[in-house]
C-alpha cells in the first residue's frame, strides 16, 4: 500500500479527456466528429493518432493517469482489441481510487450485451482470451477485462443506436463532459480523502488531524441530551446508557461530561464503579462522589449537579452510591453506564441503548487506525476494510484493535486475518468480551456456549424450553440477553458474528485443554468420528452435531459407543445437503445392537435411525424433543417409559411405523408429526392422555382409515391431508382452529362441525367423494378460509343463515356447485385525499371513514396521527410523503398494503401492525417506503426488519395452503435508511454479487419464496426518472443439472402525476420477498437441482442507474412454517412486476372452454400486482352489465373486461356448463372479489 501524507494535494491533469475506442471501427467518423466537438469547447483531448505506432501500452497508461475524464466508446468490435481492454482496465482502476471519472458511450451495442458479454461482442472477447497463454497471469487479465466491461456498463452514459441522430448524441456527450469538468473544478482537495469511506452516510465532518477522533459522537451526544431534557433546566433526569462491553458507553459519557459540565456548579465523573466496588465499600464510593461534587466548586453546598456513574454492574451499587438522593437538587442530570439492563431497571427515568457505529462512522474509525489517518488504498484494501467493518457490526473497540493489528501489513495478511476471524477473534478482542462472560455463573456459561454451538437463530421459546433451568423464575436466556451476550429479535435468539467467534474460541480452548471439568461440544465430523470410535474420550461430551454429508463411507460401531456419554444433552445426526431419502441407509450401523441410556439427553435428532425401535435401556426422562425422520422404526420402544418432559415428537416418513404405544405418560406433548407414516393404520388410544397436544399431523398416512373416539381438549391443528383411505371423520376436539381434510375419502362432515367456534381454516380440497356439507357449516362464526377446490361431487353449498363476517377466502373451483347463496357481497371501497391541505390537526369524524381504502395525507403539517387510524380495517393505501413535521405514526391498520413516508424527516416512531393474523389472506403484497426518514433510530429500524420477517413467514404459511395449481404472486418490499444487512439473512456479502452454496433439494420441503436484501448507496444519485427499482438477477447452475434463471424485485417506487424526482440520502436498506410459485410456474423445477447460485443486484429506472450502487447484499430461502416448526424457516423468486398499459384500466381475462354436459370447474387466480400498481388506486367508474350469454360451441375463448381504475392484469380459467346459474355465480363472485360496487362494467363477450 502506498504511503501518503495527511494532506493530499491534487495534481493538475495534463489532458482533460482521454478517448478510449476501437480505431478500425469508429476512428474516421464518430470519433473524429466527437474530437472536433470537444476541441470547439476548448476541452483538451488526448487521442492516439500520433503515438500508438511508437510507444508501448505503459505510455497510454500514463496518459490515462494524467487525464480527468475518460470517454470509453464501446462498439461491437471493441473486444477484438487487447489495447482497448487493457486501457479500460486502467480507466476502471483510476475511477475506483477517485482520480478520474468515466463517460461511457455505447455505440450500436446494448448495455446488457456489454455487461454480460453476450452475442458476437462476447464471442470476440472469448476468442481474444483464447489467444493468450494459459497462465495464472493471463487468467487474471481475462478476469480484469470482464470486470472492466461490467463496470463501465453500470455507469451512466450515452447510447447511440442505428436510429440515433449522431450529431445530437455528440452534443449530449460534450455537455455531459463539460458538466463533469465543472464538478471536478469545484471539488475541494480533501474530497478524495473519502474514497475508503465511500458509500457511508457521512455524519458531521470529523477532522483526521485529531489524535483520536470520536466518529459519530455528536449525534449520540445530541440524542442523549434529548433523553436528559437539557432544555428543561429545572427537571431532574436519571438516564441509563446500556450496551455491550466496548461499544462506547464510557466514551459517550465522558464526551457529554466534558462538553456540559460548564453548565453546572457541581459535577463529578465516578469511573469504573464495577471494579472499585470490589476493592472498596459502597459507602466509601458515596463519600468519594459527594466529596468530588463539593470540590468541583469549592464549597460544601451541592447545587444542581451533573453526575456520571460509569460501568455499574448491580442495582446495589446505584442504591449505595446515590443513597436517598436527598442531595440531588432540581435540574440535576445523572448518567449511569452499564452492560446489564437489569442493573438499572427501576432505577432510571429512561434508557439510551448504544448500538454499534454506523457503517460510515465505522469505516472512518477503522481507516483512521489502520492507515494512520491516510485513506488511499491500493488493490482490494477498500473492500477488505468493509468486510472487517461488517464482521465487527460497528463495534468501535474491536475495529480499533483490528485496525492497529493490520496497520502496515500487506493484502495477503489482511485476507488471512479475515479468514481466521471466522473461527476465533483476536486475543485483544477476547479480553474485552470476556468481562461480562467471566461474571456469569457456570450454568450461564454453558448455556451461552450451547447457543453458539447449536441454537443460534432458533425460536426463543424453543431455546428456553431446551436450555433454561427448571428452577422457578430462572431464565438463563433472559439473563444473557440482559448482558448483551445474545439478542432476542423477532422471537429468535441471535448472536452476532463477533460474539459467535468469541464463543467458538472459548469452546475450542475448553475442548483442547486438559481441564477434565470442561464439557465438549462437537460439530467437526473427524473429531466426532474419533470420539465415537475411542469411547474413552466420550465421557465429557455435552453435544454432538454430525453432518452425515461429510461422512464419506459407512461405519460399523460397537454397541457400547454411547455407553459413557452420561452428560450428553444434544445429539443430532443430519444431512445438510439432503434431508430427504436420497440414500437408502444411515451411514452409522450397529451390527451388535445399541446400548443407549443417555439419561441427560434433551434433544435427539437422528435422520434415518437404523433400528426398528429405540433400545430398551434408553431413558427419555429428560427428553424434550425427539426427531427420527425417515427412520426404520416400527414402534418407539417396548412398554411405557417416563416421557413426562417430552414436548415435540417427529417421526415423519417412518414408513414402517405401525404403533404409537409407549406414550401413555406423554401428557406434556404439544407437537406430534406422523406425516408420511404409510404403514400406520390406526392412531393408538394413548392419544387421549395427551392433554397438552396442540398439533397433530397425519398427512400422507395412506393406510389410516379413522381416528379413535377421543377428545383432545387442547388440539388446535389437525392435518389429515392426503390420507386417501380415510373415510370416517368425527369430531375429536372442539377447540380446533385449523382442520385439513383435503385429499381424503370422506363423503360428508358430521353435523357437530358447527360446534367448532374457533375454526378459522377448513380445507376440503380434492375430496372427490364429498357430496354435501351440513347446514351447521353456517355456524362457524370464526371461519376465515373455506377451501372446496376440486370437490367434484359437491353440488350445493348450504344455506347460510348467519353472517360469516370473518370469511375472507372461499374457493369453489372444480366443484359441481351451480348457484351460491348471497354471502360474498362487501362494502363499496372509498377514496379519500387530503393532500396539500396543510392540515395541522387531524380531521374530526375518523370513525366515519371505516370503509376508506385509499388515504392521501402528503405534504401536511401535523405532528402525529390519531390512534383511531388503526381501526380503518379496509385501508390499503396510505400516502404520507413530505409530512416534514410528522414525528410518530400510530398502529397501522392490519390490511394496509402500501405506505409511502418519503421525506418525513422528523419521523421517529412507527407502530407496525401487530395482529398479523388479520392479514393472513387479505393481501399478499406489502410495500413500506421510509426513504429519507433519517431520524429513525436503530430500535425502530429493528422493528421494521422484524415486521418484514414476520410478514414473510406469514405469507409463507398462506402460500403453503394453496399448494399446486394456485399461482400467487407475492411481493413484500420494505425500504428504510441504513447500511446493514439484517443478521437473519443466511447468506450475506459485501458488494453487489452473492454466490451461496445451497444444500441439495433446496427447492422442496415447503419452499415458498426467496428473501433478498440490498444496501444501496445513493451518494452520487441524481434522480432522472419517476421510477426506481432494486432488482436481483438469480442463476442456479451446476454440471449435469438444469439451469434455473429468474429475476426478482426487492423494492422501489414510482411517482405519479406532477411528480418531483426523489432526492435520496446516501444509504438505504431494501428487503424484498417473492413467491416460489411464480418462479416455478411451469412446475418443471423438481428433484435434485443445481446448488451453485449466483445473485447479482442492481438498481434500474428502466435503464441501468449508474450514479448509485449496491454495496451489500443478502439472500435466504424461505420455507413455510408449521405449527410444529420451532426452528428458523430460512435456508433449510420471480419478477413480480408486470407491464402496465398506462391507461388506468384493469383487464381481467377470463377464458373458458364449453363442452356439452361438462361439469363446472372454476379456478380463481389472485391479481398479479406491480410494485407501482399498489399505488395506483383511482376512482371506480362504469356500470355493471352482463352481455348476452355465449351460444354453445365445441370450444370458445371469452374475455371479461373489468374497468376499476387499477393497472393489473390477471387470468381466470374454468370449464362451465352453458347455464345461467354459472354466469350468475361468476358475476356475483367477480363483483365481490374485485371489490366492485354498483358502478362497474363486466362484459362477457
Amino acid at each position: 500500500m502506498s504511503s501518503t501524507s495527511n494532506a493530499v494535494v491534487p495534481r493538475q491533469p495534463q489532458h482533460q479527456v482521454f478517448l478510449n475506442f476501437r480505431g478500425d471501427e469508429v476512428r474516421l467518423h464518430f470519433i473524429s466528429h466527437l474530437m472536433r466537438a470537444l476541441m470547439r469547447e476548448s476541452i483538451n483531448v488526448f487521442i492516439d493518432n500520433n503515438e500508438r505506432l511508437g510507444n508501448g501500452l505503459e505510455n497510454f497508461f500514463q496518459r490515462i493517469k494524467e487525464s480527468s475524464i475518460a470517454i470509453a466508446v464501446i462498439s461491437s468490435r471493441y473486444t477484438e482489441s487487447k489495447w482497448c481492454l487493457d486501457e479500460l482496465v486502467e480507466i476502471k482502476e483510476c475511477v475506483e481510487i477517485g482520480t478520474m471519472k468515466v463517460f461511457p458511450v455505447f455505440y450500436k451495442v446494448d448495455t446488457d450485451t456489454v455487461r454480460e458479454q453476450k452475442k458476437e461482442f462476447g464471442d470476440r472477447l472469448r476468442a481474444l482470451a483464447n489467444q493468450t497463454k494459459n497462465s495464472l497471469r493471463d487468467s487474471n487479465t481475462k478476469r480484469k477485462w470482464k470486470e472492466a466491461l461490467q463496470f463501465v456498463a453500470n455507469k451512466k452514459g450515452e447510447k447511440v443506436d442505428e436510429n440515433s441522430d449522431e450529431g445530437l448524441a455528440i452534443e449530449k456527450i460534450v455537455e455531459g463532459v463539460k458538466k463533469m469538468l465543472g464538478d471536478i473544478s469545484i471539488e475541494v482537495p480533501s474530497a478524495r480523502l473519502s474514497e475508503l469511506g465511500s458509500g457511508g452516510n457521512e455524519a458531521e465532518p470529523e477532522t483526521l488531524s485529531d489524535e483520536s477522533p470520536v466518529f459519530g459522537i455528536k449525534t449520540r451526544i445530541k440524542q442523549l441530551k434529548e433523553k436528559l431534557l437539557f432544555e428543561s433546566g429545572d427537571v431532574t433526569r436519571v438516564i441509563g446508557v446500556v450496551g455491550m462491553p466496548g461499544i462506547g458507553k464510557t466514551t459517550l459519557a465522558k464526551e457529554l461530561f466534558d462538553e456540559c459540565k460548564c453548565m453546572f456548579l457541581n459535577f463529578m465523573f465516578l469511573d469504573d464503579v464495577r471494579q472499585k466496588s470490589k476493592a472498596h465499600s459502597l459507602r466509601r464510593l458515596q463519600e468519594d462522589l459527594l466529596l468530588g461534587l463539593q470540590e468541583s466548586n469549592g464549597t460544601r453546598d451541592i447545587k444542581k449537579a451533573l453526575v456520571v456513574l460509569d460501568d455499574v454492574s448491580d442495582k446495589r451499587q446505584i442504591k449505595g452510591i446515590l443513597g436517598g438522593r436527598e442531595w440531588v437538587k432540581n435540574g440535576s442530570k445523572i448518567v449511569i453506564t452499564t452492560s446489564s439492563k437489569s442493573a438499572i431497571m427501576g432505577m432510571v427515568d429512561d434508557t439510551y441503548q448504544l448500538h454499534g457505529l454506523s457503517d460510515s462512522d465505522a469505516l472512518r474509525h477503522f481507516r483512521h487506525h489502520a492507515f494512520s489517518g491516510n485513506v488511499e488504498a491500493e488493490g482490494n484494501f477498500s473492500k477488505l476494510a468493509r468486510e472487517f467493518v461488517d464482521y465487527s457490526r460497528g463495534h468501535p473497540s474491536a475495529l480499533k484493535l483490528l485496525a492497529r493489528e493490520l496497520r502496515n501489513k500487506d493484502e495477503i495478511y489482511w485476507k488471512d486475518k479475515l479468514g481466521t476471524l471466522a473461527n476465533s477473534p483476536s486475543n485483544t478482542i477476547q479480553d474485552i468480551l470476556r468481562i461480562p462472560y467471566d461474571e456469569l455463573s457456570e450454568q450461564h456459561k454453558k448455556v451461552f456456549l450451547d447457543i453458539a454451538s447449536f441454537f443460534r437463530f432458533e425460536n426463543e421459546n424453543y431455546v428456553r424450553t431446551l436450555l433454561d433451568s427448571s428452577a422457578d423464575n430462572v431464565s438463563e436466556i433472559r439473563d444473557l440477553a440482559d448482558k448483551f451476550l445474545i439478542n432476542i429479535s423477532g422471537g429468535r435468539v441471535e448472536m452476532n458474528d463477533l460474539l459467535y467467534t468469541f464463543a467458538m474460541g472459548l469452546d475450542s480452548l475448553a475442548t483442547s485443554s486438559t481441564n477434565t471439568t470442561s464439557e465438549r461440544r462437537l460439530s467437526n465430523h473427524r473429531e466426532i468420528i474419533a470420539v465415537l470410535k475411542n469411547k474413552a474420550e466420550a465421557t465429557k461430551v455435552r453435544g454432538i452435531y454430525l453432518d452425515m454429508s461429510e461422512v464419506t463411507k459407512k461405519m460399523s460401531l460397537d454397541s457400547d459407543t454411547f455407553a459413557g456419554m452420561d452428560h450428553l444433552r444434544y445429539l443430532k445426526f443430519f444431512n445438510s445437503h439432503c434431508h430427504r431419502e436420497c440414500e437408502v441407509d444411515c451411514k452409522l450401523n450397529f451390527p451388535e445392537g445399541l446400548e443407549f441410556v443417555l439419561p441427560e439427553v434433551r434433544y435427539l435428532h437422528w435422520l434415518k435411525f437404523p433400528l426398528d425401535k429405540l433400545p430398551q435401556d434408553f431413558n427419555p426422562k429428560n427428553l424434550i424433543d425427539l426427531k427420527l425422520p425417515y427412520s426404520h422404526i416400527e414402534q418407539l420402544w417396548d412398554g411405557d417409559k417416563d416421557t413426562s418432559k417430552l414436548q415435540w415428537l417427529d417421526l415423519n416418513h417412518s414408513s414402517k411405523l405401525h404403533s404409537l404405544s409407549g406414550l401413555s405418560r406423554a401428557r406434556t406433548l404439544q407437537i406430534l408429526n406422523l406425516e408420511g407414516c404409510t404403514a400406520l393404520k390406526t392412531v393408538h388410544q394413548v392419544l387421549q392422555n395427551m392433554e397438552s397436544l396442540l398439533f397433530l399431523n397425519l398427512r400422507g398416512c395412506t393406510s389410516l382409515k379413522s381416528l379413535p373416539d377421543i377428545i383432545l381438549v387442547s388440539l388446535r391443528t389437525l392435518i389429515l391431508s392426503g390420507c386417501s383411505s380415510f373415510e370416517d371423520f368425527h369430531l375429536i376436539a372442539e377447540n380446533l382452529e385449523k382442520l385439513y381434510l383435503d385429499g381424503t375419502a370422506i363423503t360428508g362432515l358430521p353435523s357437530t362441525i358447527g360446534n367448532l367456534q374457533r375454526l378459522i381454516l377448513l380445507k376440503l380440497k380434492d375430496c372427490k367423494k364429498l357430496q354435501s356439507l351440513p347446514d351447521s357449516v353456517g355456524n362457524l362464526k370464526a371461519i376465515q378460509e373455506l377451501i372446496l377446490s376440486g370437490c367434484s361431487s359437491l353440488k350445493s353449498f348450504p344455506e347460510v343463515k348467519k353472517n360469516l363476517k370473518h370469511l375472507k377466502t372461499l374457493l369453489v373451483d372444480g366443484t359441481a356447485i351451480e348457484e351460491m347463496p348471497d354471502i360474498l357481497r362487501g362494502d363499496q371501497g372509498q377514496t379519500t385525499s387530503w393532500s396539500h391541505c396543510e392540515l395541522c390537526e387531524w380531521p374530526r369524524g375518523m370513525y366515519g371513514l371505516s370503509s376508506v381504502r385509499r388515504l392521501s395525507l402528503s405534504r401536511n403539517k401535523f405532528i402525529s396521527l390519531p390512534s383511531s387510524l388503526g381501526y380503518l380495517y379496509h385501508l390499503k393505501w396510505l400516502d404520507l410523503k413530505h409530512c416534514e413535521k410528522l414525528v410518530s405514526v400510530p398502529m397501522l391498520p392490519p390490511n394496509v398494503q402500501w405506505l409511502d413516508a418519503h421525506g418525513c424527516i422528523s419521523l421517529e416512531e412507527i407502530s407496525l401492525p401487530l395482529d398479523l393474523l388479520l392479514a393472513a389472506t387479505e393481501h399478499l403484497h406489502s410495500t413500506f417506503i421510509f426513504t429519507n426518514c433519517t431520524k429513525l433510530d436503530q430500535v425502530v429500524k429493528n422493528g421494521i426488519v422484524s415486521y418484514a420477517r414476520k410478514k414473510i413467514q406469514l405469507m409463507s404459511d398462506a402460500l403453503a395452503r394453496y399448494e399446486e395449481g394456485f399461482v400467487l404472486d407475492v411481493l413484500i418490499g420494505i425500504c428504510f435508511p441504513g447500511w446493514r444487512v439484517p443478521v437473519w439473512f443466511n447468506h450475506r456479502s459485501v458488494g453487489s454479487e452473492l454466490k451461496p452454496k445451497l444444500r441439495r433439494h433446496w427447492n422442496v420441503g415447503g419452499l415458498t419464496g426467496i428473501a433478498l436484501c440490498a444496501v444501496v448507496s445513493f451518494k452520487d444519485y441524481q434522480a432522472q426518472s419517476s421510477r426506481l427499482l432494486v432488482r436481483c438477477t438469480c442463476e442456479f447452475k451446476e454440471e449435469d443439472e438444469p439451469l434455473i434463471e429468474f429475476s426478482c424485485i426487492l423494492g422501489g417506487w414510482t411517482e405519479h402525476g406532477s411528480y418531483e424526482p426523489r432526492e435520496i440520502e446516501p444509504g438505504h436498506v431494501f428487503i424484498g420477498y417473492t413467491s416460489w410459485s411464480h418462479i416455478n410456474r411451469r412446475g418443471n423445477i423438481k428433484g435434485c437441482v443445481a446448488t451453485e447460485a449466483s445473485l447479482k443486484f442492481h438498481v434500474t429506472d428502466g435503464t441501468t442507474v449508474t450514479n448509485c450502487a449496491v454495496v451489500k447484499c443478502g439472500f435466504s430461502l424461505i420455507y413455510a412454517p408449521t405449527d410444529a416448526d420451532h426452528s428458523l424457516s430460512t435456508d433449510m423468486c420471480s419478477d413480480v412486476t408486470s407491464p402496465t398499459n398506462g391507461s388506468g384500466t384493469t383487464n381481467v381475462r377470463v377464458s373458458y372452454s364449453q363442452k356439452s354436459r361438462e361439469v363446472s370447474n372454476i379456478l380463481f387466480v389472485a391479481p398479479s400486482t406491480d410494485i407501482e400498481i399498489i399505488e395506483e388506486v383511482t376512482s371506480f367508474t362504469a356500470s355493471l352489465q352482463v352481455e348476452e350469454e355465449p351460444k354453445e360451441t365445441d370450444e370458445k375463448k371469452k374475455l371479461v373486461s373489468v374497468t376499476n381504475g387499477s393497472t393489473s392484469e390477471v387470468e381466470l380459467g374454468w370449464h362451465v356448463d352453458n347455464n345461467k346459474g354459472c354466469f350468475s355465480f361468476l358475476r356475483c363472485l367477480l363483483s365481490s372479489w374485485l371489490g366492485l360496487g354498483r358502478e362497474r362494467s363486466i362484459a362477457i363477450e
